[in-house]
């Protein structure tokens, strides 16, 4: 069973191991130049020294010239490939089989059903597991310089080194699986899953934009003198914590509010999003596999 479920799916493998070099390629050269130009500008000494309220032009310099044009370049092909690899790695794993009409031979073997999807299942998803932490890695990695002196909650887009990746990878395989099941056609089946995966993946791009869960969190200062740079966008934060992604500022009496997200919450809502992904990935699967028990006719 091993062998024929690399023999069936070794393109989707050969393809991951494509895209992962072409991703630590530009991961690695970029990366490098990041930190040779984090360096050479002192912005190590600088946090430590003052946590960067000494050298904000700097900072502001240093992520205007790498968190926009040269990160979109991975950010936003990053928002597709789980969507595009998990349909064409799980659309053809049973809808392949009805589509030829293969599955009277492959179910009718020695080996039992159960079995046979078991392998295939556990290998294939494995396989997208390991892929998904190796980007995540990877694109980990290669942020790190500018995730300490700006926020990880990037508006409109999903954090690459977060648990979403992978996540939203299982998220549209199980679909992808439950449709090519349903429907007997692969092409079909692609398309369909495709379009149920944009569901959840639109919904966690709300969770980085307007909507947030949990809400975000509010700061009252003291406002004396103006409150010299108490701007959204000010480096460092209002909130002088290098991290947290302000929302708003607005002034009440002699108070300025502050509506902001803190850096903590990075993970707690890499976990919701995730879960949710994981979750819906979870029942198409089960879904899946309690039909195959029901329909092979």
């Amino acid at each position: 069973m091993i062998w024929v479920t690399w023999r069936q799916h070794r393109s989707q493998a050969i393809a991951c191991l494509i895209l992962l070099c072409a991703l630590a390629v530009f991961a690695v050269s970029v990366g490098t130049r990041m930190r040779t130009a984090y360096t050479a500008d002192g912005i190590p000494a600088c946090l430590a020294r003052s946590g960067g309220a000494g050298c904000p032009a700097v900072i502001t310099s240093f992520a205007n010239q790498f968190s926009r044009g040269v990160s979109m370049i991975a950010d936003v092909p990053l928002l597709a490939i789980p969507g595009l690899l998990g349909i064409v790695a799980g659309a053809p794993l049973l809808g392949a089989e009805l589509e030829r009409g293969t599955w009277r031979l492959a179910w009718t073997q020695t080996v039992p059903r159960s079995r046979w999807l078991a392998v295939k299942l556990g290998l294939v998803t494995g396989g997208l597991i390991v892929f998904g932490a190796a980007v995540t890695a990877l694109m980990t990695w290669y942020r790190t310089p500018l995730d300490q002196v700006t926020s990880r909650f990037q508006p409109g887009l999903s954090n690459p080194g977060g648990l979403t990746f992978t996540a939203s990878l299982l998220c549209a395989f199980g679909l992808a699986v439950l449709a090519g099941l349903l429907l007997r056609n692969v092409i079909g089946a692609m398309v369909a899953a495709y379009i149920a995966w944009e569901v959840p993946a639109t919904v966690v791009v709300l969770l980085n934009g307007p909507v947030h869960l949990p809400p975000p969190a509010t700061m009252t200062i003291p406002c004396q003198a103006g409150c010299p740079g108490a701007r959204p966008a000010s480096v460092p934060p209002v909130t002088g914590h290098l991290g947290d992604f302000v929302l708003s500022v607005t002034r009440r009496g002699g108070d300025l509010v502050v509506t902001y997200l803190p850096a903590s919450r990075f993970w707690t809502l890499q976990l919701i999003q995730g879960g949710l992904l994981l979750a819906i990935a979870a029942a198409a699967l089960g879904t899946a596999v309690w039909l195959l028990h029901k329909r092979t006719t």
